[in-house]
């Protein structure tokens, strides 16, 4: 059974051994955008589609790379802007520092047995949040994992990524919800009998209601002809 890992975000970051001018950066850059409240300098790239958070002591944050290779391309591309700029770049100390994933397990989760089985790792608060927390120390990694199957990831790394999630999976397997076709029948005879009984309630409120119709009307003329024979009877005296 495979189950693709889609990657959405691969944070990284880096130094440039260099004192960093950012209002010197933020009027002579493209793409850039200063904050002065936070005393750093957001700078956009297209391709990759990544955004790197620069401050004054050269220590730079790259996010929203889909991969480490493209995250590491990013770097270097923005180490260049920078060199252009006049700057003396020396790219160094490049790690990755956290990776977001998300997966999806064919089968829903029975997430509330899951939680009880393993009590000590796991966490679910369904007043606070949806789904179960299940935290692996080995890996660093920290698991987000709801009722339809979805899985999210946070890990230092896309190999602890992949080692989460395999080692996540026969857990959650023996604790997957069985949706079988009896199951909708027995649903589908419910909204049948539901109806069936609707409808009845309906047929039974329409006679009742020409019932009554029907008995207003017959008493009306009997009341009318006694007031009249009333009448006769004073009138004759």
């Amino acid at each position: 059974m495979e189950i693709s890992i889609e990657v959405n975000n691969v944070v990284c970051s880096f130094s440039v051994r260099c004192h960093l001018n950012l209002r010197n950066i933020a009027m002579t850059g493209a793409n850039v955008e200063y904050k002065r409240e936070n005393a750093m300098v957001n700078m956009k790239l297209r391709k990759p589609y990544t955004t790197a958070s620069i401050w004054s002591s050269g220590k730079i944050t790259v996010t929203g790379a889909t991969s480490e290779p493209d995250s590491r391309i990013a770097a270097r591309k923005f180490s260049r802007i920078l060199q252009r700029l006049g700057y003396k770049i020396r790219l160094a100390n490049w790690r990755v520092v956290n990776v977001l994933a998300t997966c999806k397990m064919p089968f829903p989760i029975r997430i509330a047995q899951f939680s009880e089985a393993h009590r000590g790792i796991a966490s679910y608060e369904p007043e606070l949040h949806p789904g179960v927390t299940y935290r692996i120390k080995d890996l660093k990694a920290t698991l987000k994992i709801f009722s339809t199957g979805s899985i999210t990831v946070t890990a230092p790394s896309v190999a602890n990524v992949e080692a989460a999630v395999h080692q996540i999976f026969p857990l959650v397997f023996e604790h997957k919800m069985i949706v079988s076709s009896t199951t909708n029948l027995a649903k589908c005879q419910e909204l049948d009998v539901h109806d069936h009984l609707s409808v009845v309630s309906k047929r039974k409120r329409k006679q009742s209601a020409v019932l009554e119709t029907r008995h207003s009307r017959d008493s009306s003329p009997s009341s009318d002809s006694d007031a009249g024979s009333f009448n006769s009877e004073q009138s004759v005296d």
